[in-house]
């Protein structure tokens, strides 16, 4: 596997985190080797370890000298909830980390990169960046300009109406419509 499939990857195990890690961002991690997977981990829920972590104990020992992190958003370097990752990163000896994109938290922004690269870590970022940021929009949104992620929803009969005339329907939009519309709760502060 190249970098953009790795990153993807990692990109998909994010999602497992899902409506459950919020108002942290969703963040997925793989170790590789050769462009083999060696461990995939993800941010499980808000307090939790984090997806780089969660990835260095799913390995279960240290990581191999060759063995590269993919992670769709830059290490914390803080401490919050959790220690910073950049120190387990450093500790467990990854040598090369590869970031989708930089964390526009304050906190953050360009100093995990900065850490990691300080202690001899290998950084590359912008790999699957723009796909990275689509799946943190919310988190973007609200971090960058302090406002909420806002989604607007409608729907209307062909007449412009939001019910039919004999008011018996019980849903003007389809079974996919409203799917949909729960994907959207799910992933905006406010619908």
């Amino acid at each position: 596997m190249d970098d953009a499939a790795l990153m993807k990857e990692a990109l998909r195990v994010a999602e497992r985190g899902r409506g459950l890690v919020e108002p942290n961002p969703l963040v997925g991690a793989v170790i590789a080797r050769r462009g083999v997977v060696l461990s995939r981990g993800w941010h499980h829920r808000f307090g939790e370890a984090h997806a780089e972590v969660d990835a260095l104990r799913k390995l279960g020992g240290p990581p191999p000298a060759d063995a590269v992190m993919y992670v769709t958003l830059e290490p914390c370097c803080h401490h919050g909830k959790t220690p910073p990752c950049t120190k387990a990163l450093i500790k467990a000896g990854i040598k090369e980390v590869v970031v989708a994109t930089l964390d526009p938290n304050r906190r953050v922004n360009g100093k995990g990169v900065a850490e990691l690269r300080k202690a001899g870590v290998k950084v590359r970022v912008g790999v699957m960046e723009e796909e990275a940021r689509y799946q943190n929009a919310p988190y973007f949104k609200r971090t960058r300009t302090g406002l909420p992620f806002v989604t607007l929803k409608w729907a209307m009969s062909l007449d412009g109406k939001t019910a039919t005339r004999s008011r018996q329907s019980r849903w003007i939009s389809n079974q996919r419509s409203r799917i949909l519309a729960h994907k959207l709760r799910a992933v905006s502060d406010v619908v």
